[in-house]
């Protein structure tokens, strides 16, 4: 039993070392979210917030409206995200419309994808889409959703203080 035990802990301990490499910092051309050509079927370990009208797909929930431009609401994000844990920015187009970070889990550092695409809206007013998504695995137990909504809050705070 004790064994058994021993050669559990030392693949935990193997996927934590492996799952935290620079390597999974990175994403590749396939796991790259173009949100006006989403997969039509949903896959589990996801969630999927859109601006009403701008996903291929229906999002899991719409995302708030901000009385601001596209810009200042994407430095607003950058500042709140920049405070989050074990999250690192990967990817960005050239003027930061579309950002891509990976968010390590603290326990086994499993690598959870987020991109995020900010979407200038009349009268100076902006809002987002975003994907969080697990890169392994069958399902987040509800992780990418709660994610979503606390860095969606967290920016929904600074911007009532701006």
């Amino acid at each position: 039993m004790l064994a058994v035990a021993g050669l559990v802990l030392a693949g935990l301990i193997v996927i934590r070392i492996v799952m935290g490499r620079d390597a999974e910092d990175r994403v590749a051309e396939g796991e790259l979210v173009d949100f006006n050509h989403l997969p039509a079927v949903e896959k589990q370990g996801r969630f999927l917030m859109c601006p009403k009208d701008f996903c291929s797909r229906a999002p899991d929930a719409e995302a708030p409206v901000f009385a601001m431009e596209w810009e200042q609401l994407r430095d607003l994000w950058s500042e709140a995200v920049a405070r989050q844990p074990r999250v690192k920015l990967v990817a960005g187009d050239g003027e930061r419309r579309k950002i891509v970070y990976v968010q390590h889990s603290p326990l086994l550092r499993l690598p959870d994808i987020v991109t995020i695409e900010f979407v200038p809206l009349p009268d100076g007013k902006s809002s987002f889409a975003i994907e969080s998504r697990a890169r392994f695995g069958w399902t987040d137990f509800g992780g990418n959703a709660e994610r979503v909504r606390a860095w969606v809050a967290l920016v929904e705070s600074v911007a009532k203080k701006s």
